[in-house]
This record gives C-alpha cells, sequence and structure tokens, in this order.
C-alpha cells in the first residue's frame, strides 16, 4: 500500500507542478529481452530551458504483462541545434504482471526532435534497473 502511495504522490506533484508547455502524443515501444512489443501515450511537461517532466503509460501485447506506467525527469544536457536535444532522465516505473505489481527504477536518455513547432518526433532508450529489469526503446510523436 505504501508503495501505491508514493507512486500516486509522484504522479500527482509530477503533473500539477508542472505549467510551462504540455505535449501529448503516441508511440511505440520495444523490450529487447523476449521482444515485448507495446503502444504507449506520452505527456510532455516544459518546466524550463532545461527541465521538463514525462508521463507515460504502456499496454503491452505479450500476455503475462500487462501495462507500465513511467513518471521521469528529464535533464536538457545537450542542444545539438534549435530542433534537436538530447536529454538523460531518470523515474519511477510501474509494471503491472498477471499476478503482481512491480515498482523500478528507469534511467536513459530522450532524443528529441522538433522539426516545427507544432510537434516531437522522438526516440527513448531505457533500463529499468529495478522492479521488471529490461533495457527498452521507444519512439513516437508528441503534438
Amino acid at each position: 500500500m505504501i508503495k501505491n502511495i508514493i507512486v500516486i504522490l509522484f504522479f500527482s506533484l509530477t503533473g500539477t507542478s508542472c505549467f510551462s508547455q504540455f505535449n501529448i502524443g503516441a508511440g511505440t515501444q520495444v523490450i529487447l529481452d523476449g521482444t515485448v512489443i507495446g503502444f504507449q501515450g506520452k505527456a510532455l511537461y516544459e518546466w524550463s530551458e532545461t527541465w521538463r517532466a514525462a508521463t507515460t503509460f504502456t499496454f503491452h501485447l505479450k500476455s503475462g504483462i500487462n501495462w507500465t506506467i513511467d513518471g521521469d525527469a528529464h535533464y536538457k544536457l545537450l542542444q545539438i541545434s534549435d530542433i534537436f536535444d538530447l536529454s538523460p532522465f531518470a523515474g519511477l516505473s510501474v509494471t503491472s504482471f498477471s499476478t503482481e505489481t512491480e515498482i523500478g527504477i528507469n534511467v536513459g536518455a530522450f532524443i528529441d526532435f522538433v522539426p516545427a513547432d507544432s510537434y516531437h518526433i522522438y526516440i527513448e532508450p531505457k533500463f529499468n534497473i529495478g522492479g521488471y529489469k529490461s533495457f527498452a526503446v521507444s519512439g513516437g510523436i508528441l503534438f
């Protein structure tokens, strides 16, 4: 129960304290150990020029693993140009299996390409180092 309360508080604080810019979109994810494919919805909040937060819900197509919710804090580390930047991130992950739910820690990079002000194209490789230990690659579009 304590784990669930911590996760709910984390997502609530992430959602209510972000106010500058909001993007929402969809993508796909491939978990490379066992080739688990999933579809995801993503929301991205820009706090400032250097910080942003992302919340992602992924529905997996493999039996045994149902869904994952990720909440990540991004730091814009490297801006290659006006339309391309690299942001390392860390955050929490909640994964639902057929019989249990596990909480993990995400670390990875958010590679963001912004060809127009109206949308972002992203690629997101990440490691889940707690809970469901895995390496996943996501990609999609945000509006």
